[in-house]
């Protein structure tokens, strides 16, 4: 599943792909035409999958390496990758609100903070994005610790069963509320299936990849018919039972096959564009992109930089200034800390293990 370097093969073009569904629904928005056909959901989507696809293999390395997951250090590096740039991004919206520059309402940013906006409506454009930075967030606090509780077979089945009771919490909640509130479509609850499918790809892929009939869907182009049908669940929202009840569910599996499509067959064409040095440089800033796009395509705000072509080049003055100097520096403090709390810590352990 590698190649030379250390991470996963086509995750980061697969990334940049999400965040191109993001930006091109918002740039709909902006130019009055509604979010075009509903691509910021799919982009969305997509890093939901790949995310619990990823965490789950991480975790995955190191019970095979030590027999347990540290949680102390998993929140520790989460907490070096997620927070610099987030709260930088936050930081900006409270000056530009003290000042007066933006609408955006004090108690809405303290809601963002503490990532409870997918339940919370933030009511203001410049935070409506961080409700899927909550449902991330709130997966990384809660399944190291369900699968160091669990284990790997229990968490297995479990994760089976939220698959499968998901559609049936979605309509529940549509059924309930309506559309009236923010966590009906949302909430973690009910995404948290986009998450699992993830998680359950990294927990079944050696058994997978060892199946005669999933190898030859490996070996197939079946897989670029996924992306059409993905886009037609997608559009289904005006039909909110079956956008719910079965299309929600449907793409999150069809996502998880394309990606793992796209990880098992790197060296294909599609591979190559996906493992392209544009395409993973993108992928690899896709999360300050996503932070900083949504103040530069708001279609609440009629000023200059939200045209054509100033919001663009807004969105990328600010994604190198949250990625090189925030992002990169704290991935580099990150590193720089892990060594001392963690490694040393395992050769003093190692060094007591061997004089004893």
């Amino acid at each position: 599943m590698e190649m030379k370097t250390n991470r996963i093969p086509s995750l980061d073009g697969l990334r940049t792909i999400s965040i191109l569904l993001v930006i091109v629904g918002h740039f709909f928005f902006v130019l009055g035409f509604g979010e075009l056909g509903n691509l910021g959901n799919l982009g969305v989507r997509v890093f939901f999958v790949i995310s619990g696809f990823l965490i789950t293999g991480l975790l995955l390395k190191e019970i095979d390496k030590t027999s347990t997951i540290n949680l102390f250090k998993f929140y520790f590096r989460r907490t070096l990758r997620i927070f610099p740039p987030f709260y930088f991004y936050l930081l900006v919206v409270l000056v530009f609100t003290l000042i007066g520059f933006t609408s955006a309402k004090l108690i809405n940013i303290f809601f963002a903070s503490i990532y409870l906006t997918n339940y919370i409506t933030p009511a203001n454009w410049l935070l409506g994005h961080t409700w899927s930075l909550a449902v991330e967030e709130q997966f990384y606090i809660l399944f190291p610790g369900l699968l160091l509780i669990l284990g790997i077979r229990k968490t297995k089945f479990f994760l089976i069963f939220l698959v499968l009771i998901s559609p049936l919490i979605r309509l529940a909640d549509y059924r309930i509320f309506g559309d009236e509130y923010i966590w009906v479509g949302k909430g973690f609850h009910d995404n948290m299936d986009a998450l699992a499918i993830g998680c359950l790809l990294s927990l079944f892929y050696v058994r997978l990849h060892q199946t005669a009939i999933y190898k030859k869907f490996l070996d197939s182009k079946i897989v670029f018919i996924f992306p059409v049908f993905i886009l037609l669940f997608n559009i289904q929202i005006d039909h909110p039972h079956i956008f719910f009840g079965i299309c929600f569910s449907a793409m999150n599996i069809l996502i998880a096959l394309c990606i793992d499509w796209s990880v098992t067959n790197y060296d294909s064409f599609v591979g190559k564009v996906l493992n392209s040095k544009p395409l993973v440089m993108l992928g690899m800033m896709s999360y300050s992109i996503y932070l900083w796009q949504q103040p530069f395509f708001n279609p609440d705000n009629p000023s200059v930089l939200t045209k054509f072509p100033f919001n663009f080049i807004g969105l990328i003055v600010m994604t190198l200034i949250s990625y090189y100097i925030v992002e990169k520096y704290s991935l580099q403090a990150r590193k720089n800390l892990e060594k001392k709390l963690f490694e040393e810590k395992t050769v003093q352990t190692t060094e007591l293990s061997l004089q004893t």
